[in-house]
């Protein structure tokens, strides 16, 4: 039964023949068509193309520029950084540069209080090694003889005014504390205290009090040993045009030169 329905379906339907492209001349038309057709379809696609690549240049463009200026911002800020450490750097070094020209003004002052007898006598040496040799004309002077009237201290005093002054230097560097006597540390009163009671001289503890019991004399007629005033201040005197006293904390006990506001008195 299914073999004559498969024979009828074969005879009623249509015998189909071939198809050459002589037959179909619309089909060739149609490719010809389609060909002339490409190129304005290329046309019509690149102003699209184009302005995408507008839109993305529209778009990176500030992103660019905004990351440039971000950049030279932090350059920016890293160069004023590194300005301020230069400069930090520049008043450090200064600074103990100043310390250190301080400390060693100290030292040498300390070491001229230890022995000033042997930095004097030291002085013209290294002046006349340092200067070249040459000749010297040979001038010959008169001398003129006056007579001088000498007064020589008692040798009792000088004796006390000689410990006095061994004292003094024997205490170079020691520290200040106010209202001290000594041994370790001393204030300016403290210090001439103990200093003159080495030659017998009972003083009170206090610059005025101390001014008070001496009388004041020249500088030029000062003598090593003599009081050395000042204003609320006291010392001693130790020729020469320098002194020694308890200063203040920073100083401490120092050997130095006279200041203006001071005069010399004596005991």
């Amino acid at each position: 039964m299914l073999a004559a329905g498969a024979l009828a379906l074969a005879v009623s339907a249509p015998v189909l023949e071939p198809v050459t492209p002589s037959d179909l001349p619309h089909l060739s038309f149609s490719a010809t068509a389609a060909q002339a057709a490409t190129p304005i379809l290329e046309a019509r696609t690149r102003p699209r193309v184009a302005s995408r690549a507008a839109v993305r240049r529209s778009v990176t463009r500030p992103a660019a520029t905004a990351l440039r200026a971000a950049q030279r911002q932090v350059l920016a800020v890293r160069s004023e950084e590194e300005s301020r450490r230069a400069d930090e750097a520049r008043l450090l070094a200064e600074r103990m540069a100043a310390v250190e020209r301080q400390v060693a003004a100290e030292r040498r002052a300390r070491a001229v209080a230890a022995s000033p007898a042997r930095a004097v006598a030291a002085r013209p040496a290294r002046a006349v090694a340092a200067r070249p040799a040459r000749a010297r004309p040979v001038v010959r002077k008169r001398v003129v003889r006056r007579a001088v009237t000498v007064r020589p201290r008692a040798t009792g005093a000088r004796a006390r005014m000689a410990s006095v002054i061994a004292f003094a230097r024997a205490q170079v560097g020691k520290r200040y504390s106010r209202g001290g006597e000594g041994p370790n540390s001393f204030d300016c009163s403290g210090f001439t205290k103990r200093a003159y009671a080495r030659a017998g001289l009972r003083l009170p503890h206090s610059s005025g009090g101390q001014a008070a019991r001496a009388r004041v004399v020249s500088r030029a007629a000062a003598r090593p040993g003599d009081l050395v005033v000042g204003a609320g201040h006291v010392g001693i005197y130790m020729g020469r045009g320098m002194m020694i006293d308890a200063g203040n904390p920073r100083t401490g006990v120092v050997y130095r030169r006279l200041y203006a506001g001071l005069h010399i008195e004596r005991f």
